[in-house]
């Protein structure tokens, strides 16, 4: 799932591209001694950047990286190479320069941390759909300070570079990641390459390689499930985050399936656009062409050649892990229900309001954003004035759940005339979703839509993981729930204070819980409440990567396991405290949901 967020930590914008050498932190691996920088936001904390951990070729495992010139110079995030993607990666004032050579990984490292400290270790994985995004932009830098812990942040690769499954790039020979034939999941082999780094190194830098925890959020959290199932990755960590993660749980498809969806389409637009490679006029080849021209042509084309097919044949949500290979075997709802999994501890929840992200960009704009705004959003707008979405006409609310759900991909035979009627009129009816920016706190119909979105994509998929994994492990559940926190986005610009971007409250909506762990630039306008949920929620997260259990160790309110009474604890500002409730799948409308999602 998509998460930019852009305009990161101007402050430490200031310090890219100066170098510290002399007065520097380092540390000495055994090949090489790499140099750090002191945080300029934490002088407790020393920083890591762009480490390699692994090299490439073009859909093939990753293998060692190449010997680094020593000592290496890790002081400066502003020229880590992102792996590439179609939109540009800005932390700060800088734009990362892309390149395929972006298989690396930043430290973050408490400055006190010795090679005898053996601190618990925390690998986030970062979202963005699979296809954007880079580890770059995540700083833990309070996080490790405040928990004494080190966080390592990965990139891996991404979009069709990292997850196409077509039989011309399968698999000729067995290898530790792939069976012969296998095909796909390029970027969940780069993770795991990862995490063995980390295992073999991370001593050097004061942790533990035995008491590492995997994290990530959004299609970072899904990978972190994909691990947790993968055979491959058993033994590389103890503990595991999911954050808004589950949405793939019943949807996964096979690599058959996802070759004729996406890969042969790939492969014949890139075809169509490249020229002549090793003598062979790619343009004439097809997918029954031999495969080893075929894998030239792919090999030949250009990044820009292989973003624009991966554009226009995957579109926003086709990039994928594909299932029945030797790194995935199986789907991630079978592999949970038959407990074909470590059997660790596992924090994971969602967020209250996650749709609220994704909702206006689901419904055609009928006219300008301010227009749009006023009107309480694209959807509220197309209730009174004739639009696209509803064909030339005036929507109706019904209509619009209706248009809605098909755009979620939802079948036809679930989105009825009666089972939209039942939506709009009793589950989600428009009055239950007032909008604090227009007149009266009038309702708004996007918001409705979004919390639809938001129930059928994630909440229901996460009750679903959540009950799998607590029937062979403890699991720690979360809902988010802040009304008032800033959006994730730092573009389009709010309109109104606080949380106005689209001509509603964005609420707790995907990502929102992200600026509470990490330090980004709108970390500064919580409130006191949302700074005290902040210190908590830190406390929690790494109580959980040192323990195995968010509630142990720094003074917190309790947190249940989710155990059989499924208790998921509701993270919310104060003055109220975070507390457990049980009614979570009540709120979301769960028994509607999951008779849908369980056949996607």
């Amino acid at each position: 799932m998509k998460l930019r967020i852009v305009g990161l930590l101007a402050g430490l914008a200031l310090a890219a591209g100066a170098t510290n050498a002399a007065a520097g932190p380092t540390v000495d691996i055994g090949d090489v001694v790499i140099d750090g920088t002191v945080s300029p936001s934490n002088a407790n904390v020393d920083e890591y950047f762009g480490i390699p951990y692994a090299s490439q070729k073009r859909w093939m495992p990753p293998a060692k990286a190449a010997a680094l010139t020593s000592p290496f110079d890790a002081e400066d995030y502003a020229t880590v190479d992102a792996c590439p993607q179609s939109s540009p990666v800005v932390v700060g004032t800088h734009t990362l320069p892309q390149s395929e050579d972006c298989l690396s990984l930043n430290v973050f490292v408490p400055a006190s941390a010795t090679p005898t400290s053996k601190l618990p270790v925390y690998v986030f994985i970062h979202g963005g759909e699979l296809q954007l995004g880079s580890g770059v932009e995540y700083f833990p830098v309070n996080f490790v300070g405040t928990n004494d812990i080190i966080a390592v942040t990965i990139n891996y690769r991404l979009g069709a570079l990292g997850f196409l499954a077509q039989s011309a790039i399968a698999a000729a020979k067995t290898n530790s990641f792939q069976n012969v034939g296998d095909a796909g999941d390029y970027g969940l082999m780069d993770q795991q390459f990862a995490l063995q780094w980390v295992k073999k190194n991370i001593a050097a830098f004061g942790g533990d390689p035995g008491k590492v925890t995997v994290g990530g959020q959004s299609a970072g959290g899904s990978s972190v499930l994909l691990n947790l199932v993968s055979p491959g990755a058993s033994g590389l960590f103890r503990g595991a985050i999911v954050e808004s993660g589950a949405f793939q749980l019943h949807n996964l498809t096979t690599q058959a399936a996802y070759e004729t969806a996406y890969g042969n389409p790939f492969v014949n637009a890139v075809l169509a656009a490249t020229g002549t490679v090793d003598g062979i006029n790619c343009a004439s080849l097809t997918t029954s062409s031999p495969a080893a021209k075929i894998a030239k042509c792919l090999n030949g084309a250009t990044v820009a050649t292989l973003l624009t097919a991966q554009t226009n044949v995957f579109g926003a949500y086709g990039i994928a892990p594909d299932t029945g290979t030797l790194i995935v075997p199986n789907g991630l709802q079978q592999a949970l229900t038959a407990g074909d999994f470590p059997h660790i501890p596992v924090l994971i929840g969602s967020d209250l309001n996650e749709g609220r992200y994704f909702e206006p960009g689901e419904i055609p704009f009928a006219a300008g954003f301010s227009t749009i705004v006023a009107a309480g959003g694209p959807a509220n707008y197309d209730l009174a004035n004739a639009n696209s979405f509803c064909s030339g006409a005036v929507c109706t609310y019904q209509q619009e759940v209706n248009l809605f759900l098909t755009n979620q991909g939802v079948p036809a035979g679930d989105n009825t005339t009666a089972f939209d009627k039942t939506l709009a009129n009793t589950d989600y009816k428009l009055a239950d979703y007032p909008d604090q920016y227009l007149a009266g706190s009038a309702p708004t119909a996007d918001a409705g839509l979004a919390q639809i979105g938001t129930d059928h994509k994630f909440a229901c998929n996460a009750l679903d993981a959540t009950t799998d994994l607590a029937g062979f492990s403890t699991v720690y559940a979360y809902e988010f729930q802040d009304p008032l926190a800033p959006p994730t986005l730092a573009e389009p610009p709010v309109t109104t204070a606080p949380n106005n971007q689209y001509g509603y409250a964005t609420a707790s909506e995907h990502g929102a819980e992200l600026q509470f762990l990490f330090l980004f630039p709108f970390t500064d306008s919580l409130s006191a409440d949302e700074q005290q949920l902040e210190a908590t929620m830190q406390s929690y997260w790494g109580n959980f990567v040192k323990n195995g259990n968010p509630a142990k160790g720094a003074t917190v309110p309790k947190w249940p396991a989710y155990g059989t009474k499924g208790e998921v604890l509701k993270l919310v500002p104060g003055p109220a405290s975070p507390s457990a409730f049980t009614t979570f799948g009540k709120e979301h409308f769960c028994t509607i949901w999951e008779p849908i999602i369980s056949t996607e």
